[in-house]
């Protein structure tokens, strides 16, 4: 029964991500509004995320998958190491 969940789950993922364009899967981590989330199914054509204090819904569009940076990037004047904090140069 338990397996049967999770596949019903991630079809229905499946379907949000057919209907918006979206490439996201159960269990993925992502970011919303600032914080980091893991997608733990859908609930009409929001997706149900949740951390270790909060379980919420947010719209497909408005969620980002997680990206690990394995060094430094620059881009436009900024630079992000990787532990996510962005810095301005001045000059």
């Amino acid at each position: 029964m338990e397996e049967y969940n999770k596949r019903r789950k991630s079809t229905l993922v499946d379907d949000l991500n057919a209907k918006y364009g979206t490439h996201f899967s159960l269990g993925q981590h992502i970011t919303y509004a600032g914080g980091k989330y893991i997608i733990n199914g859908t609930h009409g054509h929001l997706l149900i995320i949740k951390n270790d204090r909060l379980e919420t819904l947010a719209h497909p569009l408005d969620v980002y998958p997680a990206i690990k940076l394995s060094g430094i990037v620059t881009f436009d004047g900024w630079t992000m190491g990787p532990n996510g904090k962005l810095k301005i140069k001045k000059g």
